[in-house]
């Protein structure tokens, strides 16, 4: 009862003491009005200031006071009111008077620190970022001149935030923070300093600045690795082991330290220990496993062939899974290549090549795997496997001179029965002659050998290989020499290859180049560019007919195809097809559209030869609906000339040939293509061909890749955000950072999330979080760009992929959708929470000699330690740091 009638009578004598000061102080400003009035500016000076007496944040009187002392040329007085103004004004949120109160009348004049650095982070609010600096610069050496350090380093960590591509802020701060302790900050501005100095090719600066980040916080793996990757590009792999060697044991390891932690122990020659790294490394990350293949490379330099071999199956066994055995086989043969004594590594070399139905290859492997036998003194490898090069190839005049080599150090049964195959004999001085009598009749081995190798030959012209088809036509004259003036067949065929064996006589010039070339009697498998290929050979003698002119377009169409499915999108599949074709035919202009007829076009590509202008729309149109009414030739084109049709001059032709394109599942029309020249011209039936096949191809690669473009982005959306999945988001990430490093573009990166967003799924359940994620999405796909990637991340995040973008304009695209969610989030129906979201957003270094595995897990690892520092802050904001934290 007592205590309760004391706390009235307190509470009573507290609202008389209000009730009177306010009293007082309308009194006093009553009293400095009439002052004014009167021109009695002493007397309201002292009116106001017994205001402030009684009311010290009384803002009137803080304005009056500095105006009067202004009036009286006392401008240090007047300040001295403005300054305490200005305080009340940034404290009640009022920036813009305040920012206007300061630049008029107290800029001028020296404020304290704590003013400057209060005057800085208004402008850093207001979004100018030059001035911000300028002010926590002279802030931060006013508060190191009176000691006070700490608040120093608060003033260089917003500078080095507003200006981060400034290598000096950034050594600035660090120091500082060194010198107050404070590590963490320290090692965050050195390693932005290390990056800058990278980014500009000061490898040896970088190293000395990311030394002293480990040296800041020596248990930060992070920082460790930095400093290891850039000591990696000094090629001093010792120092890198020394700097990761702490960390080695920890249980978990990202996939960019096992690879740089690998890396370094395999150039510091702890093969070992690199190679269980990197083992480690691919099985996480997959990629090229180009490091193991310098772990298999180095075994072999110390001789270590069994480990050697141990690495390289290893990686074959994941190649072959993913469908990559050519791959690997292009880099084993640089292995066996530079090893040709190591027999362990050598017939895994020809293991690999017997197991992939490549002949070519496995023979020429064979041949390497004989001559190791024979050095290694293994006389029943060697004849086994010269067994097995006379299997694939008894023609091959190298089998004969292994057969040579095994003269007389080997059984002579075992000699014999070769020698028998080969077609050969052998004579007492060890020289293998050609099985021929001297009227020129050939024994069966050898006529049957002499066929396979026309047979061969033939294969080869037919498809554009003369090389290959010469090499036989060569060895044709080795073994069979009569033939080279006898063989009307042979002859035929040295006249299309454009080879003629030494004292043959050529045919007379004007008289046809065209020879029948006999009828083959099989389907033949061939290797065409080291790829297997079965050859249908042509049934009639009149289908072996080959002009040089068809041979070229053979080829053409080959290149094309194969080049048609390595370009990025349709609309590169038809520039990169019509260019093709208008280059080969040398035509004045080459035009595809693909599109049903009389429709407007899907996609449509132009070739103009040099000083030609690109058709307009409306002119392409009418040249395709013309060409819809011209009667097809024997080939199934469709030739105009400018007598038939007229508007040809208006695109500058004087004939054109087109074919129409079907879609192979409907049978309906789909398109067209057109070659045209501003000459006369007579069109060819190969020139048909040509354009058909060509484009038959062109619009089987447009419609394979929108297929496939479909079933990718059915496969990997979400269903509720209409997102992509986090399953798409790694896959599509190295594809971007891939091209950002070989165009050498900008690549940004944002994650935005919902603060707290586990805590609020622990506490209220996964139905509210969802709800707000699916909020936040319709609330900020607007801002997206059709270039620009979004994924949902997490339950709780979206992550965003920047294409072609800076790190200042990710930012300002994150800030826009940060605002969007503020504007138009709303309470929860479930609870009284309001949700917020933070942001992070970096920016890629994407250096040629990075590798692009190393490019994303950067970008991550840094989004996410932005994600990190931003709910460090409290939430709510958008964070960018330069280097990433464990």
């Amino acid at each position: 009862m007592m205590r309760a009638l004391s706390l009235r009578v307190c509470a009573d004598f507290t609202g008389k003491r209000n009730s009177a000061m306010a009293s007082e102080v309308e009194k006093q400003l009553e009293r400095a009005k009439r002052a004014i009035e009167k021109g009695k500016q002493a007397d309201a000076i002292a009116a106001y200031q017994a205001v402030l007496q009684v009311a010290p944040t009384n803002i009137e009187s803080m304005q009056a006071l500095g105006d009067l002392f202004i009036q009286q040329n006392e401008p240090v007085r007047a300040a001295n009111y403005y300054g305490l103004l200005f305080d009340r004004l940034v404290d009640s949120r009022e920036e813009p008077k305040a920012v206007a109160l300061y630049t008029r009348f107290l800029r001028s004049s020296e404020q304290p620190p704590e003013r400057q650095a209060r005057y800085a982070a208004v402008l850093q609010k207001q979004n100018k970022p030059g001035e911000a600096i300028e002010h926590f610069s002279v802030a931060a050496e006013h508060f190191i001149a009176k000691g006070r350090e700490d608040d120093a380093l608060r003033c260089l960590e917003q500078v080095a935030e507003l200006d981060p591509t400034n290598a000096d802020r950034q050594i600035s701060l660090a120091e500082l923070a060194e010198k107050r302790g404070k590590g963490a900050i320290a090692a965050r501005s050195y390693v932005r300093a290390g990056q800058l100095a990278l980014a500009a090719g000061e490898t040896q600066t970088a190293i000395k600045r990311l030394a002293a980040a480990n040296s800041a916080v020596p248990d930060d793996r992070d920082v460790a690795l930095l400093y290891a990757q850039a000591l990696m590009m000094s090629s001093e792999a010792g120092l890198a082991v020394t700097a990761l060697e702490p960390f080695a044991g920890t249980e978990q390891q990202s996939p960019a330290f096992s690879k740089c932690f690998g890396e370094a122990l395999l150039r510091a020659g702890q093969l070992d220990r690199a190679h269980a790294m990197l083992e480690e490394y691919y099985k996480q990350a997959g990629g090229d496993n180009s490091l193991l293949f310098q772990v298999a490379e180095h075994y072999g330099a110390v001789s270590n062939d069994a480990k050697a071999v141990e690495v390289l199956a290893a990686v074959r066994q994941r190649f072959h899974a993913a469908g990559n055995d050519n791959a690997f086989a292009a880099r084993l043969d640089k292995i066996a290549e530079a090893n040709p004594r190591s027999l362990p590594i050598i017939e895994f070399w020809s293991l690999v090549y017997s197991g992939m139905n490549r002949e070519a290859r496995y023979f020429e492997t064979l041949v390497a795997l004989f001559d190791a036998y024979l050095e290694n003194d293994n006389l029943k490898g060697a004849c086994d496997t010269l067994d097995r090069m006379v299997d694939i190839d008894p023609y091959d005049f190298r089998n004969q001179q292994r057969l040579e080599r095994l003269n007389g150090i080997t059984d002579n049964d075992y000699l014999l029965r070769v020698a028998s195959r080969l077609g050969v004999t052998l004579s007492q001085g060890g020289v293998v002659d050609a099985i021929e009598n001297p009227t020129g009749e050939k024994s069966g081995t050898a006529s049957a050998a002499l066929d396979d190798l026309l047979v061969q030959a033939e294969i080869f012209i037919q498809y554009a290989l003369q090389p290959k088809a010469v090499e036989r036509l060569q060895k044709v004259v080795e073994l069979f020499p009569y033939e080279s003036t006898t063989n009307e067949r042979y002859l035929g065929l040295c006249e299309l290859a454009g080879w003629w064996p030494e004292g043959a006589q050529r045919k007379p010039a004007g008289e046809s180049s065209e020879r029948l070339v006999s009828k083959p009697k099989q389907i033949k498998q061939v290797e065409v560019d080291d790829e297997p290929r079965e050859i249908a050979v042509p049934p009639s003698p009149a289908s072996g007919i080959f002009t040089q002119e068809t041979l070229r377009d053979l080829a053409k169409i080959g290149e094309i195809g194969q080049s048609i499915y390595r370009q990025a999108n349709p609309k590169a599949m038809l520039s990169y097809t019509v260019n093709e074709i208008g280059k080969h035919l040398r035509a004045t202009r080459c035009i595809a559209v693909v599109g049903e007829p009389g429709q407007p076009p899907q996609l449509a590509a132009e070739y103009c030869a040099a000083g030609v202008a690109p058709s307009s729309g409306p002119l392409v149109m009418k040249l395709v609906s013309q060409l819809e009414r011209a009667a097809p030739d024997a080939m199934g084109g469709l030739p105009l000339d400018v007598a038939a049709a007229p508007m040809l001059r208006e695109v500058g032709l004087v004939t054109a040939l087109g074919v129409s394109l079907m879609d192979k599942e409907t049978q309906a029309p789909a398109g067209v293509i057109i070659a045209g020249h501003a000459e006369s011209h007579k069109w060819k039936p190969n020139e048909s061909y040509f354009l058909q096949t060509v484009g038959d191809q062109m619009l089987q690669g447009v419609s394979h890749t929108r297929l496939r473009s479909l079933v990718q982005t059915m496969t990997v959306a979400d269903r509720k955000t209409g997102l992509l999945a986090r399953s798409a988001y790694t896959d599509r990430l190295l594809g971007e950072a891939q091209r950002a490093k070989m165009q050498d573009a900008s690549l940004s990166v944002a994650i935005l999330q919902i603060d707290s967003g586990p805590d609020l799924i622990r506490q209220q359940g996964e139905a509210l979080v969802d709800n707000f994620l699916e909020q936040i999405s319709r609330a900020v796909l607007p801002l997206v760009r059709v270039s620009d990637l979004a994924v949902k991340y997490t339950a709780w995040s979206l992550a965003f992929v920047f294409p072609d973008t800076t790190l200042a304009g990710a930012m300002g695209m994150v800030e826009k959708m940060r605002q969007a969610v503020a504007n138009g989030r709303k309470e929860s129906a479930e609870s009284s929470l309001r949700m917020t979201v933070s942001a992070g957003v970096v920016e890629a270094i994407a250096r040629v000699d990075y590798d692009t595995e190393d490019i994303v897990t950067d970008l991550i690892n840094r989004a996410e330690s932005s994600l990190e520092e931003a709910r460090k802050r409290g939430g709510d904001s958008v964070v960018s740091l330069t280097s990433s934290k464990a």
